[in-house]
């Protein structure tokens, strides 16, 4: 896991270094309420047994993690939700698609995921 934060760091710097840009902070000037360099930048971690009963509960913790530290970031964690995943991650996603609209409960047999650390909650939202 050391050298996936590792990397997801150096990958981070490029928004930081973009965000520098002159043209950059007078876009984001527009837009208070975004992150810098999120319309221009995003770093996603893929990770397909997160949650899962076939993944390490240690990795998904060390994600966890990653994605705190780094919340205020346009890093983002892409999953697979599917059988064996945790019930929290199937009631996140289903309160999700049923807080959207058009989503009848018990339905869905698999998705991917996309979702970021929200500080407010202290965890992941889709």
């Amino acid at each position: 896991m050391q050298s996936v934060a590792k990397t997801v760091i150096g990958a981070l710097q490029y928004g930081r270094a973009l965000a520098s840009l002159p043209k950059i902070k007078q876009w984001y000037a527009q837009f208070p309420e975004k992150r810098v360099a999120e319309d221009h930048v995003e770093v996603i971690l893929a990770h397909q047994t997160y949650g899962h009963v076939e993944g390490s509960e240690k990795n998904d913790e060390a994600v966890q993690l990653l994605l705190e530290k780094y919340a205020d970031d346009a890093v983002y964690l892409v999953f697979d939700l599917k059988k064996g995943s945790s019930q929290e991650l199937w009631r996140m996603v289903e309160d999700f698609l049923t807080e959207k609209g058009g989503f009848s409960s018990g339905v869905m047999e698999q998705a991917s995921v996309k979702c970021k650390w929200d500080k407010a909650i202290r965890g992941l939202r889709v």
